[in-house]
């Protein structure tokens, strides 16, 4: 088994590689509990543990994508339109699937199910390299390893 770290966004049958570099790829996870305190002695006790959806940070810059150089101010917008699409969701049926590992020769996959953007945020002022930072939320907390649609 092999783990090819290549971020991309899977729905209706359409896969979108983030564009590359991405410089970093942060999952926070959370828990739900109750905390009680016993007046009088010492320390408190959780209870009712439960997993929380979690958020997926993202950072990156405009290179390339889908192995192609983005050599100009243009082609790195179109590659920032691109995320814009791939990122919008406007109802719960158009939710997608995100993969932090995705390789298809080997039929190794990460993904998240049930993801929608959260935020998008994204630097034009370099005209060599145009940055962008994203924030993905993730109903579903469980780490699936099937392929795209599955």
């Amino acid at each position: 088994m092999t783990f090819l770290f290549q971020p991309g966004l899977y729905r209706q049958s359409t896969l979108c590689f983030l564009p590359r570099p991405v410089t970093m790829l942060r999952i926070q996870e959370g828990w739900d509990f109750q905390q009680f305190k016993i007046p009088l002695q010492p320390g408190d006790v959780h209870i009712g543990h439960s997993r929380q959806g979690l958020d997926i940070l993202i950072e990156g810059q405009c290179g390339s994508q889908d192995g192609v150089l983005k050599l100009t101010e243009e082609d790195m917008f179109v590659a920032l339109e691109s995320l814009r699409t791939s990122l919008d969701v406007t109802s719960d049926d158009d939710k997608f699937e995100f993969f932090p590992y995705y390789d298809s020769g080997s039929g190794t996959y990460r993904k998240y199910k049930s993801c929608s953007a959260v935020r998008l945020e994204y630097d034009l002022s370099s005209p060599h390299l145009f940055s962008y930072s994203a924030t993905i939320h993730a109903d579903d907390p469980t780490i699936y390893t099937s392929g795209p649609g599955v």
